[in-house]
């Protein structure tokens, strides 16, 4: 499809470009239309009611628009259509709680779109796939020179991963720190009498040696540690003279080590994600505060924050007490793993019908 026409039919009526907050009211009602035209009656009328009060979810619906494009098709059905039909009807109010919930449950078929464009000047074959996971279908559209965009359907096939699991992975795209924890059900833990403050690691160079022995047998471990270190900073958060990320580096390494002595390099490679994967998780779940603002890690890294609110950092600790069997740290997976890391926890590579493990051939 020629790409004038195709961004027209996609996001035309949804002014992406602005904030729901500073839309007009003929913007809004624009939106509004755009959107009643693609779900069932019944659900028209179901969210209406939801939203005499209280227009958040209008917003969620435009947002998901813009992610996924309003005429983006799958097997025939639009794909907009697909996850807001389910969303509206997953709904049992306006709160925050129902629309994650909702959302969790019905933005799986984003998974079934393989979403192609095709540079301009060049042929079908110098093609690049929209990877979702990364953005949404209007900025990936917008910061790239296309001639055409295509799409198909994928025959996905989730071994490990639930269906109900996908939305976790970009649920920071479209809900903030505060509002994903409140879905969690957090609760106060404690509140840390010590301030945290910013350190140098003067150790670093160990990890360093250590990290430049892993990079020839597998080079994936050094990006995550990299990772890692550049989204939190040289914050120390418990007073222990040390940047917290050298901890969480140290202690995730010597899993890597004891593992791949025993089992070898593929299941360290696993223990080494999920020991990672589980300290960023409590990291997430933590309130740090300077001068009443708060951390808010779907917008910024820890560094980018603490290097604007450099003192008097205060650190409350809360845990998610869902009951749930969701895996819920693939809310905050995305931070420091890349698409191709996640196939240890069943996510397929871009464009591909099934997660591959790609460290079982180490």
């Amino acid at each position: 499809m020629v790409i004038e026409s195709w961004l027209k039919k996609n996001f035309s009526p949804l002014t992406a470009e602005k904030e729901w907050s500073s839309l007009n009211d003929i913007e809004k009602q624009q939106i509004k239309n755009a959107i009643r035209l693609r779900l069932d009656d019944k659900i028209w009328r179901k969210l209406l009611s939801l939203c005499n009060k209280d227009e958040s979810i209008f917003e969620l619906a435009r947002n998901i628009a813009v992610y996924v494009g309003l005429d983006t098709k799958i097997y025939t059905e639009r794909l907009f259509s697909l996850i807001m039909n389910r969303l509206v009807s997953e709904l049992t109010d306006s709160s925050i709680e129902s629309q994650i919930h909702a959302f969790t449950e019905s933005i799986y078929p984003i998974t079934y779109a393989k979403i192609t464009g095709r540079p301009k000047g060049q042929t079908q074959r110098a093609a690049v796939t929209w990877d979702f996971t990364q953005g949404s279908l209007k900025s990936w559209s917008d910061n790239s020179n296309f001639d055409s965009i295509s799409t198909s359907q994928l025959e996905v096939k989730l071994e490990y991963l639930r269906k109900d699991e996908v939305g976790l992975l970009i649920l920071y795209k479209f809900f903030n720190a505060e509002s994903i924890l409140k879905f969690m059900s957090t609760i106060k833990m404690k509140k840390l009498q010590s301030k945290a403050q910013r350190v140098e690691a003067i150790g670093y160079k160990n990890i360093q040696m250590q990290l430049d022995a892993i990079d020839t047998i597998n080079p994936a471990v050094v990006k995550i540690c990299n990772r890692v270190k550049d989204f939190m900073g040289d914050v120390d958060l418990f007073n222990r003279g040390l940047p917290t990320y050298y901890n969480i580096i140290t202690s995730s390494l010597s899993a890597y080590y004891a593992e791949a002595e025993l089992q070898g390099q593929s299941s360290a490679f696993i223990i080494f994600c999920d020991y990672i994967s589980n300290q960023i998780n409590q990291l997430c779940c933590m309130k740090i505060e300077s001068k009443g603002q708060s951390w808010d890690w779907t917008a910024e890294s820890l560094r980018s924050w603490v290097s604007k609110h450099p003192t008097g950092n205060s650190i409350t600790l809360q845990t998610p007490t869902r009951e749930t069997n969701k895996k819920l740290y693939l809310a905050f997976s995305l931070l420091v793993f890349s698409r191709a890391d996640l196939s240890i926890w069943g996510v397929p590579a871009v464009g591909r019908k099934e997660a591959v493990f790609w460290g079982d051939a180490l």
